[in-house]
């Protein structure tokens, strides 16, 4: 008799157990069937509105679901959802074109809007090729990973105070070169790139491939290099990083190891930019290694 009132015992609780897995309830939300639903305090089901767990807000499309892998447009705005419900949106202009994305890891507003009415080579292949292998330390800078160099220079463009803002950034880097490298005109920034290439070319290291490529954009920026000296030698370097490495992955890896022996300790502050690039709409990994680098300005 006890063994039959025992056995009885576990067959509902395991009735029990398994009600639990397919109805949870956590506040207002519930999961039905593996899909979370959140019912308001009247219990209706919401749809085609936002909702809030935890710090997260989700989407609750047409059938009450939390929306995922998808876009949407909703209000002035054009939703891309990922596989857990999180999102990144952009503004619509007029024309019912993103003017730019919110939220974005890689760039801010003023940057993407940058991009797109003053970046000659923001669509230049090439070009981000160069700009993907210093873009860690250019994010660390809160600069600008699709422009070469970091910094746009504006004169000439409509509605920007391009020769004061020119004027500063020139500043800015033979400051920054000056005490950082030792670079003080057109000798020392010559210099300080022959040594990097060298030790590159002895240790196999990307930290110096890496720097000697963002020298030569702060060169360009500082005056020291014009435009078209200074993207003809990241040519150069870009094909032999080409040459060296197999895959972005492997040449930031590479990168990691010359930081954590420079600074004496662990990188995990730029590889956590490398991840957050990587996951950023503007990801400038995107651009294929085995692009064939030529001159393209």
């Amino acid at each position: 008799m006890k063994g039959k009132i025992k056995a009885g015992r576990i067959f509902v609780l395991a009735i029990l157990c398994s009600l639990a897995l397919c109805f949870t309830v956590y506040g207002n939300w519930k999961n039905e069937g593996g899909q979370w639903h959140y019912y308001d305090n009247n219990g209706q089901m919401v749809k085609n509105d936002f909702k809030k767990s935890g710090d997260t807000m989700f989407y609750l499309d047409e059938n009450g679901n939390i929306s995922k892998n998808c876009e949407k447009v909703i209000g002035n705005y054009l939703y891309q959802f990922d596989e857990q419900g999180k999102f990144i949106r952009s503004k619509l202009g007029t024309d019912g074109q993103p003017e730019y994305l919110e939220g974005d890891y890689a760039l801010n507003h003023r940057q993407q809007y940058l991009n797109k009415t003053a970046n000659p080579y923001n669509d230049d292949q090439v070009v981000q090729w160069f700009n993907a292998t210093y873009a860690i330390l250019t994010k660390s800078n809160s600069c600008n990973i699709r422009a070469y160099g970091g910094t746009l220079m504006l004169s000439g463009v409509e509605g920007e105070d391009g020769a004061s803002s020119d004027a500063y950034t020139k500043e800015q880097n033979r400051k920054m070169l000056s005490s950082s490298w030792g670079v003080t005109d057109r000798a020392s920034a010559d210099a300080v790139l022959e040594r990097l290439l060298e030790s590159g070319g002895a240790t196999g290291s990307a930290w110096d491939y890496s720097r000697a490529m963002s020298n030569l954009g702060f060169y360009y920026l500082a005056g020291y290099y014009t435009m078209d000296e200074a993207m003809n030698r990241s040519l150069e370097v870009a094909k032999t990083i080409q040459s060296t490495y197999h895959s972005w992955d492997e040449f930031i890896s590479s990168y990691l190891a010359g930081y954590n022996a420079w600074a004496g300790r662990e990188a995990e502050g730029r590889e956590s930019i490398y991840k957050g690039l990587k996951g950023s709409a503007f990801n400038p990994y995107a651009v294929d290694w085995n692009l064939e680098l030529k001159k393209t300005w």
